[in-house]
């Protein structure tokens, strides 16, 4: 047992996110509706690409400074990597192809190897690691609600909405005066 007992705020946060998901995969196995399946798709695909940015820019950092463990901690961000392809080409073809169910499985399959080795192994090295896990908790829990309330209005990327909205306006000198 570590410094907080049995319970640390970060992993507590991390595992209650991989009981979400691990909960919509298993729901998505039992769906018959199409449009179902699609909706656990669509918040499977948010609730993992908020969770990976909140271990990629926050938690694997702060960790790695504290243990000696590169192996475990590159290993976890190439399961990232694998993720973010799956979760790329679901975005992208949304239910047009044929194996589109096929790869949602893949990557569930994928999370769920992840998540065992994480709670398995990562939790148990950084357990002790000289971290201020309630700050960092904090950080991560102030994130996550900002990246929410990002996605939830549609906003994705900023840059790339930005980029857009620039192309379409038209120059001052030919806009109408109001």
């Amino acid at each position: 047992m570590g410094i907080f007992g049995s319970s640390n705020p970060v992993f507590d946060m991390l595992k209650q996110d991989h009981s979400k998901v691990k909960g919509l995969f298993e729901e998505f196995e039992g769906a018959k509706d199409s449009r179902i399946k699609q909706r656990i798709i669509e918040t499977t695909l948010l609730e993992l690409e908020i969770h990976a940015k909140l271990e990629e820019a926050l938690i694997y950092p702060a960790i790695r400074k504290k243990i000696d463990a590169d192996k475990i901690m590159d290993e976890a961000l190439e399961e990232h990597h694998v993720a973010h392809t799956l979760i790329n080409e679901l975005k992208r073809s949304a239910g047009k192809n044929g194996r589109y169910e096929a790869k949602f499985k893949v990557l569930g399959e994928s999370i769920k190897h992840h998540i065992k080795e994480e709670e398995g192994t990562m939790f148990s090295e950084a357990e002790n690691a000289d971290l201020d896990w309630e700050q960092l908790a904090k950080k991560a829990m102030e994130r996550k609600k900002s990246l929410m309330t990002r996605k939830e209005r549609g906003g994705g990327d900023s840059r790339r909405r930005t980029v857009k909205s620039r192309r379409r306006s038209k120059p001052r000198h030919l806009r109408k005066a109001a």
